[in-house]
């Protein structure tokens, strides 16, 4: 049972390393060698990772859920759509504080389609996430 126990800090310490990561990311200077666009030249590098960043954060949160449960709180059979949800959001309302902090930042910019970005693609991740996990209670 002790086992158990250190696995669901360890899932939950990885979902809070990745958003201190992220966290990092959105406020330090960006290198003026970073590329502008990808390879194909169609899309913005920052959308890329706003993208790939948010999808992981909000799919390693239910991913968090499904398997361990909210830290505190015993393990539901299944992902409950009220556990997605409430990731999706807090993960939306991380993207809207990293805009808000990078706003008080010389070096960086608040952009409000980058708030859009980052709710759509926490919800993306839920998504995703939910579709891998969901078994109907039978």
């Amino acid at each position: 049972m002790k086992r158990a126990d250190q696995s669901v800090s360890t899932l939950w310490l990885a979902v809070v390393v990745l958003a201190v990561a992220m966290l990092v990311a959105s406020v330090i200077p960006v290198p003026a060698a970073t590329p502008q666009t990808d390879p194909t030249g169609s899309v913005d590098t920052t959308t890329l990772l706003h993208i790939v960043g948010y999808v992981t954060l909000a799919a390693a949160g239910v991913i968090a859920v499904a398997r361990e449960g909210w830290p505190g709180r015993p393990r539901s059979r299944r992902v409950e759509i009220s556990a997605v949800a409430s990731i999706v959001g807090l993960v939306a309302l991380f993207g809207v504080g990293t805009e808000l902090l990078q706003a008080t930042i010389s070096w960086r910019t608040f952009a409000v389609a980058e708030v859009g970005l980052n709710a759509a693609s926490a919800a993306v991740g839920g998504l995703l996430a939910t579709m891998w996990f969901y078994r109907p209670v039978e």
